[in-house]
Parts: structure tokens; sequence; C-alpha cells
């Protein structure tokens, strides 16, 4: 095999876990904000458990995005 064509194979396989994290990215900051729009409505309807477990699942999905866009920014 050549260089070059390692170099684009390297290249392929970088531009699709790039997208992997920029997907992922968007995925899990939509869940964290889905999540706490419905945290929101159960703590207004007395149901704290619930409210609680999305509270901790929006949070999750938000540190996760972001964490998958430092992933993204040091991806070559």
């Amino acid at each position: 095999m050549t260089t070059k064509t390692k170099e684009n194979t390297m290249n392929k396989k970088n531009n699709k876990l790039k997208k992997f994290y920029e997907y992922m990215t968007i995925g899990m900051a939509t869940i964290g904000t889905l999540s706490m729009v419905s945290a929101v409505g159960a703590i207004e309807t007395n149901q704290w458990l619930l409210g609680a477990s999305a509270v901790t699942l929006g949070i999750t999905s938000y540190a996760l995005s972001l964490y998958s866009q430092i992933l993204y920014s040091e991806a070559q």
C-alpha cells in the first residue's frame, strides 16, 4: 500500500469519527433539553422522584455533550 492510500484511508476514518462526535453532541444536547423540560413538568404535578430522575438524566446528557464537543475539537 502506498503512503497516499494510507493517508486517504486515515482521512476517511477521521472524517467518520468527527461526524460521529458531531451527531453525538447534537443528540446528547437534545436529550438533555427534553429531560429538563420533562423535569419541570413532573415537578409542577408534584412528581418529585420523576423530576429528580429527569434532572439527573439531563445534567448527565449535558455533561456528555460537552465531553463529545471536546473530543470533536481534538480529533484531527
